[in-house]
Formats: C-alpha cells, sequence, structure tokens
C-alpha cells in the first residue's frame, strides 16, 4: 500500500534525524523541499517530486500543499489511487481554504480519470461550496452532467460559464438548446471499464441507448438505477418517459415512487404532460407543460408540446407558445449549422443571435456576440447586438428576461393539476386475444413481370447526376375493374451527360401489367399507355368520377394524365386538360382538396437550380442544400374536363419535397396532405374555403400539429411515408424514412390531430441509423390487427470504395403491439431480405386475393420485385373497398370501423401513399382470432354513416355510399358458385341495414 509506504519513509527520516540509526543528514527544509518538489514537477520529474514532497514532516506547514504535489505527481504517472489518498490526506491536513480548494479540486479530477463519475460530480459540487466562482469547476460539471443524460441540473454552470464569459462555442452550442443529446458514448464507455457500478456512468449510458432508439435497453438500466439512485431526477425522467408507453401500473407505480425533489424538475412535469396528452387529458396536459416551462423557460420540448396542446383546445394564448417554439426549433437548426461548420457559418451565427435576443436571452446574446466579434472582424453586426445587449447586462438578469418569459404573462394554474387514475397495482392481465402464432414469411414471384428501371447512368464518369438517384414508382390498378389489382411501372429514359433535359425514347417506356390470377401479362402497347418522360412517381384516382381509375404519372418535366376509356384502353388528355407545368415533380396525389367533389391534382415538387441536371458528384452525393426547393403545384379540377393551374401553392425555400398522403385530420369534408421534404421541415397542409370559390388555401399545420421536425427540432432528409394506426388507438399514424445517419421517424397521433416523436419509444430509431430509407408501407403481414412495417432502402451513390455501401438490404418491422416493433432477421422472414438492392418506390396490395398482404418494389437497375405473402397461421381478415357517391368517387377520408365483440379497429382510406407510390384501394384489417364480427360502420366524407351487421369474416366487400347492396368475394372459393356464395353468408347479411332483399354476391 502506498500508505504504508510514505508512512515507513516519514519513520525512518524521523529515526535518522534522532540519530538513532546514525544517520548524519542534515534535517529537511520544508520551505526548500516544497520548492524542490514544484520544480520537479515542472520539469516532469515526477518520481523525484513524490519523493520530495513526502519528505516534508507531517507537522509541517507545508504538509498540505507537499501532498497536493505528491498527488500530482501520482496523477501523472497514472497511479490514480496513490494521487486519490494523497489528495484526501491533504484536505483531511489543510489548515488553508486554498490548500483544501485546490485538493478538492484535484480529487474531483482523479475520480473523474478513474471513470467514478458519481464521486467527481460529487467532488466538484464541494469545491463550489467554499468557491462559487471557479470557472474550471463548473465547466466540469457541465461537461459531465450533460454527457450522463442530466441536463437540467447542468444548466446552471453553463449559465456561469456565459456569464463569466469562459464558454466555448461547443458550450454555447449545448447550452443554447439543452434538449440537445450530448453524446460522448466513447468516454462513458472507457468509464464503464473503469467503475461498471458508478450511477451517474450507466445513467448516460442507458440515454446514449434512448437516444439511439434501444428502449427496451435504457429501461433495463434505468430501473436498476433509481432502485439504487432515486434521488437521481434526470433518470427517474427518462424512465417515466419510456413507461408511457407499458402498462398502466407500471408509470403509476414508477410515478408512486418518486421522492419529493422531483417535484421541482422541469423533466419530471414534461413527462406528467405527456401522459395526460396520451390520455386526451389536454387542459391537464397544458397546465403540466405549463409547469415545465415555469421552471425552465428554455425547455424546448415543453414549449413545442405546449403550443399544440392550446392549439387544440382553441386557446388565444397558443399563438404566443407557438411563435416561441418555433423560434426555438430554428434555434436548433441554426446551432446545428454553427457546429456542422465549426463556428464559420457567418449567416448561421448572425441568426442564433437574432433569435436569442428575440427570446430575451440577453446573456447568451452578449456571449455570442463576443464570439461573433472575434469570429468575423470585419462585419459590423455584432457590435450592433453588443451595444443594445451589453448596457441590459447586471447582477439580476435573469437567463430569460421577464418580459419575454411567456409564463410571466400566461397564467395556467386554474387548469386541472395533474392527478393519477385510481389502478389496481397488483393487476398483472395482459392483453392475449387476437395473438395469433404465425411465421411470417415472403418469397419473390415469379410471374412473368419483365421490368427494370433505367436512370440513365453515365458509366464514363464516377458520380452520379442529382436525378439518377431518386429512381421511379409504381402504382397499383384495377385498369379493367376484373376486381384483380394490376401493376403500373415509371421508367426513365436516355439523358446525355451535360444535357438540361431527357432524350424520350420508345426503347424506354413506362409499363402496365394485367394480373391473370396467377401471372401478369404486359399490355403497354394495347393499353394506350408509354409514357416517354423521365418517370418518377405514379397516382390512382378517378379524376372524372366515371367509375374508371386514371392514371396521373409525375415526371422530371411535363407531368401526364391519362385517363381510362373503361374498355382496357387509356387516352392521353394531358393536352385537353391544361396541364402544362415543366418541373421536377417527384409524387403526386389525387384528392378533392375545396369539397366540390371533383378530385383535383396536386404535385409534390423538388428540386431547381442552376445545373441542377448537369452536376456531377464525383463519388459524393450532392447535397439538397446546394438547390434551391421547387414551389408545390395545385391544378383544380374545373368539372369541364380542364384543370386551374394554381402555382407556388408552397413557399419555394422549403419545398422539396419527395412524399405525399392525402387524409382527414381536422375537417372532415376537406383533406389535408402530409409532404415529405428533403432536408427542410415537412409540411401539413389543411385545404380550407376562400372568399373566391375558384380558389383554395392550404394553411401549413406541419409545426403546430408535430410533424414539421424531429423530436430534437431538426429537419430530416424525408422520403417515404407510411399512414395507417400503428398502436392501435383508432388514429391514423405517420413512418417516415429519412437519409442514412439519422433515424427515420415514427409520428404517433396520441391526440386528435396532433403527433408527436415516438421514434425511439417505438424501437424504430437505431435499426434504421446506417441505411438510407425510401419507399415504405404498414401492413399486417400476419393479419393479427397490428400493423407491421416495410422498407426499402439503398444509397444515392456507390461508397463501397470508402467502406461503405450502395445496394442496401430491405427491412421487415414487427408490431409487438401498442405501436413498439422489432425488426425481424432476413433469415425468419425471407431471403429476399438478405439481398442488397436499391430499393425506391414501394406499393401495397393482394394480388393473388388470398386475403394476405403483399407488397412491390421498383429497383434501379434491377428488376422490380413482386413479393408474395406466405405466412403460415395468420388470423383472420376484413377488407373493404369503398365507392362514394355524394363527394369524389375515390372516398378519400372514409374512415371504416370493424367491430368484434372484445375489439374495435378504425382505419381511413387515404391517397398518394408516400414515396412514388399508390396502393391499392382498399382497407385490410386483421381480426387476429376473432373469427365473427360483430358490425362495419363506415363514416363517408359526406357525412353520411353506413352499417352493416355481421358480415363475413376472410372475405372483400366492396360498398357504394348510399345503396343497399354490395360485393362480396372470397379469394379462396373458385369452386363456388355465386348461388352457393349467396346462400352461406344470406343469413348473417339479413340483419344488415345497409343490405336490402337483392344481394349482388361476386364469384372471385
Amino acid at each position: 500500500m502506498l500508505l504504508a509506504r510514505w508512512q515507513v519513509a516519514l519513520f525512518v527520516g524521523t529515526l535518522c534525524l534522532a540519530s538513532v540509526c546514525g544517520c548524519e543528514s542534515e534535517p529537511v527544509d520544508p520551505a526548500m523541499s516544497l520548492q524542490q518538489a514544484e520544480a520537479a514537477l515542472i520539469k516532469k520529474d515526477f518520481d523525484r517530486a513524490e519523493k520530495l514532497a513526502m519528505d516534508i514532516p507531517a507537522s509541517a506547514p507545508e504538509r498540505s500543499a507537499a501532498l497536493i504535489v505528491a498527488g500530482e505527481a501520482a496523477m501523472h504517472d497514472k497511479r490514480f489511487i496513490d494521487a486519490l489518498e494523497y489528495f484526501q490526506l491533504a484536505i483531511d491536513s489543510s489548515k488553508t481554504p486554498k490548500h483544501t480548494k485546490v485538493a478538492r479540486f484535484s480529487l474531483a479530477e482523479v475520480y473523474r480519470e478513474l471513470g467514478q463519475l458519481t464521486n467527481a460530480i460529487q467532488a466538484y459540487r464541494q469545491v463550489l461550496n467554499a468557491n462559487p466562482d471557479n470557472a474550471a469547476t463548473h465547466e466540469r460539471l457541465a461537461f459531465l452532467l450533460s454527457t450522463t443524460g442530466a441536463r437540467w441540473e447542468a444548466l446552471p454552470h453553463f449559465f456561469f460559464l456565459v456569464r463569466s464569459g469562459t464558454a466555448t462555442i461547443n458550450e454555447l452550442a449545448i447550452f443554447a438548446d439543452l434538449d440537445r443529446h450530448v453524446e460522448h458514448k466513447a468516454f462513458l464507455e472507457s468509464c464503464l471499464l473503469k467503475s461498471k457500478d458508478d450511477p451517474y456512468v450507466r445513467f448516460g449510458l442507458a440515454a446514449h441507448s434512448f437516444w439511439d432508439g434501444e428502449p427496451d435497453q435504457a429501461k433495463e438500466s434505468l430501473r436498476q438505477i433509481v432502485l439504487e439512485t432515486p434521488e437521481l431526477i434526470s433518470a427517474q425522467a427518462m424512465l417515466g418517459e419510456l413507461l408511457l408507453d407499458d402498462k398502466e401500473t407500471q408509470f403509476v407505480q414508477w410515478h408512486l415512487n418518486l421522492p419529493d425533489e422531483a417535484e421541482s424538475h422541469p423533466d419530471i412535469w414534461y413527462v406528467r404532460g405527456l401522459w395526460a396528452r396520451r390520455h386526451d387529458q389536454r387542459h391537464m396536459a397544458a397546465h403540466c407543460f405549463w409547469q415545465c416551462v415555469c421552471r425552465d423557460p428554455r425547455h424546448r420540448r415543453a414549449n413545442v408540446q405546449l403550443s399544440q396542446v392550446l392549439a387544440s383546445l382553441g386557446e388565444i394564448a397558443s399563438e404566443a407558445f407557438r411563435e416561441r417554439a418555433a423560434q426555438m426549433v430554428e434555434l436548433t437548426q441554426q446551432v446545428d449549422d454553427v457546429l456542422r461548420s465549426g463556428g464559420l457559418n457567418e449567416a448561421a451565427v448572425h441568426q442564433t443571435l437574432d433569435l436569442l435576443e428575440k427570446m430575451g436571452r440577453i446573456w447568451e446574446t452578449c456571449a455570442w456576440g463576443v464570439l461573433a466579434r472575434n469570429q468575423f472582424n470585419t462585419s459590423d453586426w455584432p457590435q450592433q447586438y453588443l451595444a443594445r445587449c451589453a448596457p441590459l447586462l447586471n447582477s439580476d438578469l435573469p437567463l430569460v428576461q421577464d418580459a419575454q418569459n411567456l409564463t410571466k404573462r400566461i397564467n395556467l394554474t386554474s387548469y386541472p393539476e395533474f392527478q393519477l387514475p385510481q389502478v389496481d397495482l397488483n393487476s398483472s392481465v395482459e392483453d392475449s386475444k387476437f395473438q395469433v402464432n404465425a411465421q411470417i414469411r415472403f418469397s419473390q414471384s415469379d410471374t412473368g413481370i419483365d421490368f427494370t428501371y433505367f436512370n440513365s447512368p453515365d458509366l464514363s464518369t464516377k458520380g452520379v447526376r442529382v436525378f439518377e438517384s431518386n429512381g421511379g414508382g409504381v402504382a397499383v390498378v384495377d385498369f379493367d375493374g376484373d376486381e384483380w389489382p394490376d401493376l403500373y411501372f415509371t421508367q426513365g429514359t436516355e439523358w446525355k451527360s451535360g444535357k438540361t433535359e431527357p432524350s424520350p425514347s420508345k426503347q424506354y417506356t413506362d409499363h402496365l401489367f394485367r394480373n391473370l390470377g396467377d401471372s401478369f401479362e404486359d399490355i403497354t402497347d394495347l393499353s394506350g399507355l408509354g409514357n416517354q418522360g423521365y418517370g418518377q412517381g405514379p397516382t390512382v384516382a378517378d379524376f372524372n368520377n366515371d367509375g374508371f381509375p386514371d392514371l396521373y404519372i409525375a415526371n422530371i418535366g411535363r407531368n401526364r394524365l391519362y385517363k381510362n376509356n373503361g374498355d382496357g384502353t387509356f387516352e392521353d388528355v394531358t393536352d385537353a386538360c391544361g396541364l402544362t407545368g415543366q418541373d421536377w415533380t417527384a409524387s403526386c396525389v389525387v384528392v378533392d382538396l375545396n369539397a366540390d367533389g371533383l378530385p383535383d391534382l396536386f404535385d409534390v415538387n423538388y428540386l431547381q437550380g442552376k445545373n441542377i441536371y448537369t452536376a456531377i458528384c464525383q463519388g459524393q452525393a450532392c447535397s439538397p442544400s446546394v438547390f434551391i426547393g421547387t414551389p408545390d403545384r395545385l391544378h383544380l379540377n374545373q368539372g369541364d374536363g380542364t384543370f386551374a393551374c394554381i402555382p407556388d401553392i408552397t413557399p419555394a425555400a422549403g419545398a422539396k419535397g419527395l412524399g405525399v398522403v392525402a387524409l382527414n385530420l381536422h375537417d372532415r369534408k376537406r383533406p389535408c396532405l402530409f409532404v415529405a421534404n428533403d432536408q427542410t421541415p415537412n409540411f401539413l397542409l389543411q385545404a380550407s374555403s376562400t372568399d373566391d370559390s375558384s380558389s383554395i388555401r392550404l394553411e401549413n399545420r406541419g409545426f403546430i400539429d408535430g410533424i414539421s421536425h424531429n423530436e430534437d427540432g431538426l429537419s430530416m432528409a424525408c422520403m417515404g411515408i407510411a399512414a395507417d394506426d400503428a398502436d392501435g388507438d383508432g388514429r391514423i399514424d405517420f413512418f417516415v424514412t429519412n437519409f442514412k445517419d439519422e433515424s427515420n421517424t415514427f409520428y404517433s397521433q396520441d391526440t386528435e390531430g396532433i403527433f408527436i416523436d415516438a421514434t425511439k419509444q417505438a424501437g424504430l430509431a437505431g435499426p434504421s441509423w446506417p441505411f438510407v430509407g425510401w419507399g415504405t408501407q404498414f401492413l399486417d403481414a400476419d393479419l393479427n390487427g397490428a400493423v407491421d412495417i416495410i422498407v426499402v432502402n439503398g444509397h444515392v451513390d456507390d461508397y463501397r470504395d470508402v467502406g461503405g455501401e450502395y445496394q442496401m438490404r430491405s427491412q421487415f418491422f414487427k408490431n409487438m403491439g401498442k405501436g413498439r416493433f422489432i425488426e425481424l432477421p432476413a433469415v425468419d422472414v425471407g431471403s429476399w431480405f438478405e439481398k442488397k438492392i436499391l430499393g425506391r418506390g414501394l406499393a401495397r396490395l393482394d394480388w393473388n386475393r388470398d386475403g394476405l398482404p403483399d407488397f412491390v418494389v421498383s429497383q434501379i437497375s434491377e428488376p422490380v420485385s413482386l413479393m408474395t405473402n406466405r405466412t403460415t397461421g395468420s388470423g383472420h381478415f376484413i377488407n373493404v373497398c369503398l365507392h362514394a357517391t355524394r363527394t369524389a368517387r375515390d372516398a378519400i377520408g372514409t374512415v371504416v370501423e370493424v367491430v368484434t365483440e372484445d375489439r374495435r379497429w378504425k382505419k381511413q382510406i387515404v391517397a398518394g401513399d408516400g414515396y412514388m407510390a399508390s396502393n391499392q384501394r382498399m382497407v385490410q384489417f386483421g381480426l387476429g382470432t376473432a373469427d365473427s364480427i360483430q358490425e362495419i360502420l363506415i363514416h363517408w366524407p359526406s357525412g353520411g354513416m353506413s352499417r352493416m351487421k355481421n358480415p363475413p369474416v376472410d372475405a372483400t366487400l366492396e360498398l357504394v355510399e348510399g345503396k343497399t347492396h354490395f360485393a362480396l368475394w372470397r379469394g379462396s372459393d373458385l369452386e363456388k358458385s355465386n348461388a352457393e356464395l349467396k346462400l352461406e353468408y344470406e343469413s348473417k347479411l339479413a340483419n344488415s341495414n345497409a343490405v336490402s332483399e337483392k344481394h349482388n354476391v361476386r364469384k372471385r
């Protein structure tokens, strides 16, 4: 032991001085020895420094200083346990506050080196108790607390650094947005190797698991941490947020066990607000989020949530909080740009100062102003901010000026206080109903479809042009009305390098394949189709309400509208309809936006700018940020076969759209459009009327409804969109695919009309991190009543020569219930998922009409993949096809409810279907083990309702609004006659309110 060694040395030295052993050395001069020890330390002669220091007698006044020198020498020699003992002895023996402070700080430094972060934090705090103005200690605590996930606890330490003028650009950036994840996983893992039981180390790694989309791992670790260290409130709050998705009893039990000090923590109030919001107690949720903001007015997530909840309640105060939340989200974006540029992006720094000043954060404004003045010394604007803000600084100035602190003038104490429900904590009942023991499996079918998307690559140059990466799309269309879904694929065409437009060729045209029941045949030439443009996304819709599905094709250049003649052929009516746009349209959708009964056309446009079609990226992807966006375009149906164009329906600055879904959220008659934008905020465009009956207004509700950004306030490179009820609460949710190194995003509609980023809780963040996602769809592969997710991936360029990827494997995520997903390995779900492809468009269908949902994928430079669902042991199902008569015939926005004895499902007919895709226009319900249906309710956009009592299961129903008859068929009953089917179901259908004496029962 070191202690024994230096004690022996001291004992021997004492004997020598007493001449007991005949030692004739001169007595030690403590002051001289201390000077020599300090000099040796400076010269990095650590052994000599330690020996000289320890020669100083314990009774000497220099003893504590000597112990500090010895400790520093041991630290440099990486003998940290020895150093700990030296510094602790220095603290115990010190006669002067100065030596005590130095020893305590050094002790904390050693604890940090040993990975004992809990001890280090405690020791640093003891330093501040004696010396509150020690900047180095504030810096250490700011780093450790933010790194380990205790962000709010780090706030006062960052604030000190800001006020003292010692904050670095990284510290200013973190402090500007404390909700930002501070990722130092390697540091924490090194600490864990040295101190595996340390609570703060384990909390930091649990926080990283949570941030990385591994909720189960994070939850398991947090449970143990709070059990051992309940006073670690930030860990308590993170666990509470994860428990929101568990059984009610677990959340209640967690909350009952919170220590008293949790009441003052803003994140606890934030979690309470989330719980209340998810239980649709919005007044209570608003109260909780307001309490959070009272404690930390800079809490971005709480401000966003509060603005959303207040808006849903129709409160005037929502405007102020929405403006503040928007400023905070914009600040996150700007700070992100600052960090990416290493502080050299002058525009981002300028905008950061502007936002901070507007929000009344004067201390931060001045700190950033000094940084900007030093960095951009030829610009005048930094001094202008300092001239305005510096005179306002004083010791009483809070972090946020009272005049800009919304909680100082908006009081929500009258709202209901937080209150937990009364639940049986001993209940262990699990919802095992509808569970099926199925083996999910897909296989690629050889059905005669011979089609490969041609993106016109220039093999003589390294790299790609921007448009070569986006690929083509796929649409499911029953063009001939035989109830068998057919397939349409868009095609690229020749496009020579250096040219600003393609060269149409009959060699490369879109293709239509007719479904023959067991195979497909190419009937492109017979059908009159053959779009020769550079094809992007197709969509299927009955634009003229004549009962026959038409095709609208997005191109780079002029889009094409094909009218279905009803005899198996199509007519190009683009010119006759007055469609003349020449933009780069990625996806499109046909839906009645102004509620006049006539479907309108909406173009989701992508990029424009100089060299947009000629720039070659030379092995690196051309970022969309290099180019400007193209405003989306609306074509209003005039009812006479023509369309009135409304250009620039969205702003150019933010319009870089790739995917789209049309659905009803806020208005039963007028749908909204979810547009996935690439590196700019997503749009949620709600249609509303104007004074001019021939026009329309689209209000962008993306921010207030919660789908414009991810949880961190950042815009992602969004592409595909899947829409369905993923968590079983009867509300549509969204799943959005994004670029590599940014996870896909799951937006849960936990309150009517507003969404929350629940990606991490759903288990969908981590698995998507290494992939570039494109097409995606929800589908219930095993028909257990919980929709699963399919995603196709593929990079935008070939990075294999630098250790990256080009083709990528696809992914299948199984829904484990309540919107929690796990990725199934390819070996389980099908060998196709092992294959690396450049997947792009993805559409859902049941091509062989066996009730199991299939899917089809368009790929770059490889034949399309038609994937057949071969799942065994699946549940029951019911499919519903609808035709409206009082609104547009496609019935977009119609809500279908299926009610069984123990459960109710609710789905909506949507259009657009995400990235360059158009699904089979049919709602599919997996019923699990339920073998009977009590009723089906149809809520039409017109406001009408249809009801069917006791319909059959494992069948497809086709209904027309206002009619008393319907069609019914089953995929497996080929041998049964029409009469036999009618007799089989007549007894079940007799009680249906939607059925008259005449039944039109159609054989497959």
